[in-house]
């Protein structure tokens, strides 16, 4: 399917498709062969400047009073298209982040569900009547949009987390300027086109291409940016929180993870084993809550490292246009360099490092940034490597003794996005998951994120919630206001 433009991808200010304004492009490259697959036009800071000053005005001029009704009647159009579309989409993703194909489409499955959620959930944003000291007085709230939100988005799944951005600051009733990631843009930069389509007026999404360290920065500090709201490393979350802080901006931060899968001696093991597999194979690894540390108590680690060890043999790693490979290649050869360096160290600190899977490499993907899936054996919670977000297929195998160790080890993170249970005990799990740091917490299932449920990390995991209701709350300003009915 020839769904890549030959020509380079432009920006979308104020409705218009144009180059930026100093004629600046740069590369983006398919991961599985490490070529050329598409040029895209930079943003400078009067382009920067310009999509601002269009998503203001439009949020001025009538965006920011549309009805809840006229809101959602844009979103779900935009879900049908979608759909229509999701299938390019799909491949257009896959040949720009590396995830198979099969794979690809099954992420994109929800996203206009996702869209018609969001737009259903519009007339539950609401403010309510308290009752005050005072009997003469009314006081009641009311939520108001906040204007321009900047959206940062990260690499690993540009068009999902895409669309978990839009969906609720577009039902709050405010504009948006999008900066995809410069690793990954073109998917997002594809849906982009739907929005004319779907009848959203000029200005209300604007998208403006290039580096965090400049397009991005220009974007946060903007003055006319209300809010921003980013996913991607927790380095770079708190730079974006710093270089907010003069104007106070609203800011929601979805950072990095270190999750633990925790297994217990009860534990149902072959699901467990299920769940650990698919957390390094999907996205090769390249995903925030994938759990990165698996904690398996000291009486069945024999056991369950065999059944992991066999799941994971069976592994085909290869093209991901291919419907029968499991796992792709990282988006980088940046990223792949940031794997191996981890590998390395793991070995220097004692770790055993032992690699799976069936690796298919032909010509043409021989060059690209394959690597097979790894477990650093007898790690310990204190390597750096089981510190550290590594963001690939790899992941420390750490042995426990009971129900405090477990704690104190999964608690042992400078991360708290997510984490898994595995026990029939229902008490025990109930503990665990009341005394685990952790914004998400799964029991005997993974950890996979809905668009209608709150998500969000403790620690250096982040701040505020995205998807679910909360998400529009996040979007909006809550006013009081109070009514003196004796005058």
């Amino acid at each position: 399917m020839n769904v890549i433009d030959s020509k380079p991808y432009e920006m979308l200010i104020d409705g218009r498709w144009q180059a930026g304004r100093e004629g600046l492009v740069f590369d983006t490259l398919n991961p599985s062969t490490a070529k050329l697959l598409a040029q895209v036009h930079q943003a400078d800071a009067a382009d920067v400047d310009a999509a601002v000053q269009a998503a203001h005005s439009a949020f001025e001029n009538g965006w920011g009073r549309t009805t809840p009704a006229e809101r959602g009647r844009l979103l779900r159009r935009l879900a049908v298209l979608f759909e229509r579309d999701r299938e390019k989409l799909a491949w257009i993703e896959t040949l720009n982040v590396g995830k198979p194909i099969t794979h690809s489409l099954e992420s994109l499955k929800t996203m206009p569900s996702s869209l018609e959620y969001f737009a259903g959930m519009i007339p539950a944003v609401r403010g309510e009547t308290i009752a005050v000291g005072n009997s003469d007085v009314l006081n009641y709230t009311i939520r108001e949009p906040l204007g321009v939100c900047a959206l940062i988005m990260p690499w690993n799944y540009p068009m999902t987390l895409t669309i978990n951005k839009l969906g609720p600051a577009l039902a709050a009733g405010n504009t948006i300027v999008l900066k995809p990631s410069e690793v990954t843009p073109l998917s997002t930069l594809a849906l982009a086109r739907l929005f004319e389509e779907a009848g959203f007026p000029p200005g209300v999404v604007n998208v403006v291409n290039g580096p965090g360290a400049t397009v991005g920065e220009q974007l946060v500090t903007h003055p006319l940016v209300s809010r921003v709201s980013f996913t991607g490393g927790s380095v770079t979350g708190a730079r974006i929180l710093a270089s907010t802080a003069n104007d106070l901006k609203r800011v929601t931060l979805e950072l990095g993870g270190k999750s633990p899968l925790i297994v217990f001696d009860d534990a149902a093991l072959d699901k467990a084993v299920a769940v650990a597999a698919g957390d390094i194979i999907k996205n090769s690894g390249q995903v925030c809550i994938a759990c990165t540390r698996i904690l398996v108590q000291e009486t069945i680690l024999d056991d369950f490292l065999e059944r992991l060890q066999r799941r994971l043999r069976a592994v085909r790693v290869g093209t991901p246009e291919a419907t029968d490979t499991d796992m792709g290649p990282l988006v980088s050869a940046e990223q792949k360099q940031r794997v191996e360096h981890y590998i390395r160290l793991a070995t220097e600190e004692g770790a055993k490092p032992v690699s799976f899977g069936d690796v298919v490499l032909d010509d043409n993907t021989a060059p690209g940034f394959f690597m097979p899936p790894t477990l650093l054996l007898r790690s310990s919670a204190q390597m750096q490597s089981a510190q550290d977000e590594i963001f690939g297929p790899v992941q420390s195998v750490i042995s426990f003794k009971d129900e405090d160790d477990a704690l104190g080890i999964a608690n042992h993170s400078r991360y708290g996005l997510a984490a898994v249970v595995f026990t029939r005990d229902g008490g025990l799990a109930l503990r665990m998951a009341r005394g685990l740091q952790s914004g998400s917490v799964a029991i005997n299932t993974g950890v996979r994120t809905s668009f209608d449920a709150p998500f969000g990390g403790y620690k250096l995991s982040g701040i505020g919630k995205e998807r679910g209701l909360e998400a529009i709350y996040e979007n909006t300003q809550l006013k009081n206001i109070k009514y003196d009915m004796s005058v």
